[in-house]
């Protein structure tokens, strides 16, 4: 008896080592990937690292007639691909985002505007959880009160629209949580500048979110020189003078709790041509009225380039950022690498900001800036 006992025991204890390694590492940070397939095929799962994630962002699903409908043909099947990363990520969670920039924010507007309207986009948000098995919806709308797309509504009542959308679908959210038995997230992509904040009440907004997924990219687009898309800190020679930090710091006086930001940054670039080296190898330098706007390119197709092809990689100290200059092209590549990610983790953590988001997945097929990140946490 007392040998079976102790072998039982034995038995116990080995069972139970097993089923704790099994639980999911538990981390302090979150790292959320928006996948946008767009036209493209089904989603191949074993293309995704699951375990390196904790929250995927599914774009985009769109406001149509007031409620939520499916943005493409093939989103049921790639929600139930991505819904079946669990298995090797008990605790990845799939949310649906909805909006968008340009038309895809068309109907946020003319919705929230009544009682009646939010009601029935948070009935179909409801549905949209039960259908896919989601576990939150992403309200993404560019943007409440303003708008750089002819056609597309807005109005002066969007902001406390913003908040009353948030707050209804969160109220709803706790019910259906008891009955689903497990918790419904949500969370906004939000624009990290001050005509953001001066459009919304983010203090309000907040309270009613998981995740504030401040979009920190896209400040240099059409300007009149180069520069950064997405600089951690603010260089003096920036005319924008604009930065990660300085939004983060525009988000905590507007009342938003640091602990719910996550800072968004981008896995791809901009590519300018016809651009004179200057004293800082082509950064910050003046953009004739002639130039071509910059080309956008996903960061697998400039990682090739760095180093290479009469391309040269310099690093500014400030910004935490790096770029690429070819003297003889006369072309600049704003950009983010491993080093600048790993740079950002350390100011998440510095500053005790909930995490990392980035657009878009499929930019960095390889996981060079994904698993930079991951380190950045000790994943």
């Amino acid at each position: 008896m007392r040998f079976c006992s102790g072998l039982v025991a034995a038995m116990v204890v080995c069972l139970s080592m097993v089923a704790h390694a099994a639980q999911p590492k538990k981390h302090d940070k979150v790292i959320i990937g928006y996948i946008f397939p767009g036209r493209s095929g089904p989603i191949d799962p074993n293309t995704v690292a699951a375990s390196r994630l904790t929250r995927i962002n599914y774009a985009f699903f769109r406001v149509s007639d007031g409620v939520i409908t499916e943005g493409g043909q093939n989103d049921a099947v790639n929600l139930a691909a991505l819904n079946s990363l669990k298995q090797a990520n008990s605790a990845l969670q799939v949310v649906v985002s909805v909006g968008g920039g340009g038309e895809g924010s068309a109907g946020f507007s003319d919705m929230a505007v009544t009682a009646e309207g939010r009601r029935r986009f948070v009935d179909s948000a409801i549905a949209a959880v039960e259908k896919y098995h989601l576990d939150g919806i992403d309200i993404d709308w560019e943007y409440p009160g303003y708008t750089h797309v002819q056609g597309v509504n807005v109005r002066p009542e969007d902001k406390g629209n913003y908040t009353a959308l948030l707050r209804e679908l969160r109220l709803r959210f706790n019910r259906e949580q008891k009955l689903l038995h497990r918790r419904l997230y949500t969370s906004s992509a939000t624009g990290a500048t001050r005509i953001w904040l001066d459009h919304t009440d983010m203090r309000q907004a907040s309270r009613w979110l998981d995740s504030v997924n401040m979009m920190c990219y896209d400040w240099y687009m059409t300007e009149k020189n180069t520069g950064h898309d997405s600089p951690l800190y603010t260089s003096p020679q920036d005319p924008k003078a604009i930065s990660i930090d300085d939004a983060v710091k525009m988000y905590r006086t507007a009342g938003v709790p640091m602990k719910k930001i996550v800072i968004g940054v981008p896995f791809y670039g901009r590519k300018w041509a016809g651009v004179e080296a200057g004293a800082t190898h082509g950064l910050w330098q003046p953009l004739a009225a002639s130039n071509a706007a910059p080309e956008e390119m996903v960061f697998r197709t400039i990682a090739p380039m760095v180093n290479a092809q009469g391309y040269v990689r310099y690093w500014d100290p400030v910004g935490m950022t790096p770029y690429l200059y070819n003297a003889a092209e006369k072309s600049f590549v704003t950009y983010n690498d491993a080093e600048a990610e790993l740079a950002r983790t350390t100011y998440v953590k510095a500053h005790h900001l909930q995490g990392i988001m980035f657009w878009q997945y499929t930019g960095d097929s390889n996981n060079v800036l994904l698993d930079a990140i991951g380190k950045g946490f000790g994943w």
